[in-house]
């Protein structure tokens, strides 16, 4: 049983280190075809320092509640989808859909 799940974590894991090593890639090749650094101020700020607590109002959890729910039903919708091409291609997917949602919904929402 061990020997099972330890071939199937070996076999995904080529595929995961190859989609993350893709990603940072492109996002630097965008960065670098509009003659922007590789490593911004803003890659800092959000990586490094501790968030902002804003004052918490109905509207900050009525998003946040939006949130939940839209990357839970997404999140059966993938994997009910993606489940047969394999762990990181859902891992990936999942993590690329609930950031674009956490994105639109709870930073850029107004």
């Amino acid at each position: 049983m061990l020997m099972d799940q330890l071939g199937y974590i070996i076999s995904e894991l080529p595929v995961l280190v190859l989609m993350i090593w893709f990603a940072v890639r492109l996002v630097q090749l965008r960065r670098a075809r509009e003659n922007r650094p590789a490593f911004t101020e803003d890659d800092r700020r959000i990586l490094f320092e501790a968030v902002q607590n804003r004052g918490r109002t109905w509207r900050f959890y009525s998003r946040f509640a939006l949130t939940i729910l839209a990357v839970t039903a997404l999140s059966v919708v993938e994997i009910i989808a993606l489940a047969p091409f394999g762990a990181a291609i859902v891992a990936g997917a999942l993590l690329l859909t609930a950031a674009a949602i956490v994105q639109r919904l709870l930073l850029h929402g107004h």
